[in-house]
């Protein structure tokens, strides 16, 4: 699994997201559980930041492992350009029983930090989301979206929730997405508790908000590449990864 096949970049245009099956094994799965357990994190709760964790970067190699996994890494070079950089990066805790993030994003209002635009026989990107399952995520809960409406003309009305698909997953799966797709959370209704790790891509240019910088306690124990992948937003100066 690295660059992108014919038949993913065309599903991936067409649709708005992507999803790799089995890019993590079932060892490592079960390792990032682990590792995400021993975190600092708040108690999942009802409201949507008491369902994220966030600063983990610099608490375990596993966890950087994944900022240029194989899996992912030349898809979001691809996506974002060779100047891609990580932006922001989180993971979701979710109960049985409790409600996500609703719906959001869309091709229409344009969103300068959201977008999707197809020119010369390739696309240009905004924000790019992946999101590692560690945990399966059955048919009609967790992550959701409207398929194609990163390309929508019209703003996201209401009274159009029969467009609204689910997306299953196994742990080990990994999702792509543009942000400029309108994609929300259902309801959790597993019976174990839900657990995602997402990063989040951005051309080099472009910063999702004030942008604070990465600590030596990560960028140190980062390798070259991911060291690379860490730059600050810029244009000019802005060096390439490879």
């Amino acid at each position: 699994m690295a660059t992108l096949t014919d038949a993913e970049r065309y599903r991936f245009d067409l649709q708005g997201f992507l999803v790799r099956r089995n890019a993590l094994a079932a060892d490592v799965v079960e390792l990032l559980r682990d590792v995400c357990a021993q975190l600092d994190r708040p108690v999942a709760g009802t409201t949507v930041a008491s369902q994220r964790f966030s600063g983990f970067l610099a608490a375990a190699p596993e966890l950087r492992w994944l900022i240029d996994h194989v899996a992912v890494f030349d898809v979001v070079r691809e996506l974002c350009g060779p100047n891609v950089r990580l932006d922001h990066s989180y993971g979701i805790q979710m109960l049985p029983g409790t409600t996500g993030l609703g719906l959001h994003g869309g091709g229409t209002p344009f969103d300068p930090a959201q977008y999707y635009v197809a020119r010369g026989n390739r696309t240009h990107h905004g924000l790019v989301a992946v999101m590692w399952a560690l945990v399966d995520h059955p048919e009609g809960t967790g992550f959701c979206c409207i398929p194609g409406s990163h390309k929508a003309a019209f703003s996201h009305p209401h009274g159009v929730d029969d467009l609204v698909v689910s997306v299953p997953l196994k742990a080990g799966d990994v999702v792509v997405f543009t942000e400029a797709l309108t994609h929300g959370t259902l309801p959790w209704r597993a019976e174990h508790e839900r657990l995602a790790l997402l990063y989040k891509y951005a051309p080099g240019h472009l910063c999702w908000s004030e942008y604070t910088g990465w600590g030596s306690d990560v960028l140190d124990r980062c390798s070259p590449r991911q060291r690379l992948l860490l730059q600050p937003p810029s244009v000019g100066r802005h060096q390439p990864v490879v």
